[in-house]
């Protein structure tokens, strides 16, 4: 990871544009590791009806 940060330094991006895009990445992460859980909590019912569409 340090050396993709050299790289994009060396190319004129700064750590605060760095900052942002990897606060926006762990956002995403964190978002899509709280769908996992809510899919995993409804149940094997639940996850068929999602899974065709739309839910009677």
């Amino acid at each position: 990871m340090e050396e993709y940060f050299g790289v994009a330094k060396d190319i004129g991006i700064t750590q605060n544009e760095i900052d942002a895009v990897q606060s926006i990445v762990m956002a995403v992460a964190a978002g899509r590791v709280r769908a996992q859980a809510r899919e995993a909590r409804r149940g094997p019912a639940d996850r068929t009806k999602t899974k065709q569409g739309r839910s009677s």
